[in-house]
């Protein structure tokens, strides 16, 4: 069974979450984790999935500045991929997000990622840009349907 929770930075899951952005989003890139990349994410939602053994196998953060709401540092573990976790992830994040009156979303997927996000509805604006070494696009989607 997977159990969804908000979590926030004082929680024993946030160390857990941490582990899990670091060996999914950045080891196989060559790096790690760094302070930079956790620098104010206790003034952001953290959303994650946890297993029946209370390991943390998938998370997705949102930042907020002003009435502006970015999914970030989407990551589920390999083991579980597959199984609608990201996209779980995803309507909490969005659920989140519509809770604090907020209508659109936006976010930095990486390339290898935009047909998972166009199929939750997310509409590419960018280019391709470089981001933590590989290519990312900019992407958004309106909360409201419209």
């Amino acid at each position: 069974m997977i159990l969804y929770r908000q979590i926030t930075t004082h929680d024993r899951e946030y160390a857990l979450e941490k582990e899990l952005r670091n060996r999914v989003l950045r080891m196989p890139l060559g790096l790690h984790l760094s302070e930079q990349d956790v620098r104010d994410e206790d003034e952001q939602v953290h959303l994650v999935a946890v297993n029946g053994k209370g390991q943390v196998i998938g998370c997705v953060l949102i930042a907020f500045s002003g009435d502006v709401a970015k999914a970030r540092q989407l990551a589920v573990e390999g083991a579980y991929r597959g199984r609608g976790i990201g996209i779980e992830l995803m309507k909490r994040a969005e659920d989140a997000i519509l809770a604090r009156n907020i209508r659109t979303v936006t976010l930095h997927g990486r390339v290898t990622a935009r047909g998972f996000f166009e199929r939750l509805g997310y509409i590419a604006e960018s280019g391709v840009f470089t981001e933590v070494t590989i290519p990312h696009i900019t992407m958004h989607k309106d909360l409201t349907g419209g």
